[in-house]
């Protein structure tokens, strides 16, 4: 019998990815997937329109929350979360707001910068998802004001970059609060990005469930970093490619070869916690 792998780190046109939910279900079953998690950014639209494609494959409810410790960027996955409990859903739909006035204000620097780049292209590559920097990206290599996806970040959108702008973050106790009360796990992404250890004990005490062990940007030296401090700190562990869809293939979906049991020990998790 074949091992059964899952993705828990997928993303789709309703934030920064760009494939729709059906493309991307079809996808993880040609690939032979037994489960998938869809975490959009700070957007939960994409799970129903989901849910009508699944049929053979398990879908996990899923999204990818902004939060901030110190001066580090946080993301957090919530998974098995009910995306109709209000609370959680009317926070989302506030951070969603709060990316739009982001996306006019980077708008806004690069016009300072001489790139006649109007809010209104930015929209138009946006369509209904979570406006990211992506979509300013997308717009800047339409205009031509760039050549490459990448060079957009390098050169004006970057951490760095002279267009950049903050993002505003949920406060981690209260996201994790949120997520706890939809019925959910939350799980810390890509610490190995992050570079923040020191945020593990402190996210923990707040509530944290678990660690993204697998991702398509840790080493396996990382992967079994992160799998010590998740058993030190007596957390879950998750994984994933946190693909795409842009054809980039250091985050093919499926590339983590994530085994089935992760998923199991959280269902059991959920199990123990709600008796």
């Amino acid at each position: 019998m074949s091992e059964r792998l899952i993705d828990l780190h997928l993303h789709t046109r309703h934030s920064d990815g760009s494939c729709s939910p059906e493309e991307t279900v079809h996808h993880a079953r040609q690939l032979g997937l037994s489960a998938l998690s869809i975490t959009d950014h700070d957007s939960l639209s994409a799970i129903d329109e989901a849910r009508q494609f699944a049929e053979g494959i398990e879908l996990i409810t899923g999204v990818e929350l902004s939060c901030h410790y110190q001066d580090a960027d946080i993301h957090l996955l919530a998974y098995f979360i009910d995306p109709a409990y209000a609370p959680l859903a009317d926070k989302v739909k506030f951070y969603q707001l709060e990316r739009l006035k982001r996306g006019i204000l980077i708008v806004e620097k690069l016009n300072e910068l001489g790139i006649d780049l109007k809010m209104e292209t930015v929209q138009r590559m946006a369509k209904d998802a979570t406006l990211g920097r992506v979509h300013v990206a997308d717009a800047l290599l339409k205009e031509e004001y760039v050549h490459t996806f990448d060079e957009a970040f390098s050169r004006y959108l970057g951490y760095h970059a002279p267009a950049y702008v903050p993002k505003t973050h949920f406060d981690p106790a209260e996201a994790i609060e949120l997520v706890h009360q939809a019925g959910g796990i939350s799980v810390m992404a890509h610490p190995g990005s992050t570079r923040r250890d020191d945020a593990i004990a402190f996210m923990k005490g707040v509530g944290m469930d678990g660690l993204e062990v697998y991702h398509s940007k840790h080493t396996p030296a990382q992967v079994r970093h992160y799998k010590e401090m998740a058993a030190r700190n007596s957390l879950l562990i998750s994984g994933g490619s946190d693909w795409h869809g842009r054809n980039d293939p250091r985050s093919e979906m499926g590339n983590q070869r994530v085994p089935y049991g992760v998923l199991a020990r959280m269902k059991d998790f959920i199990q123990a916690r709600n008796k």
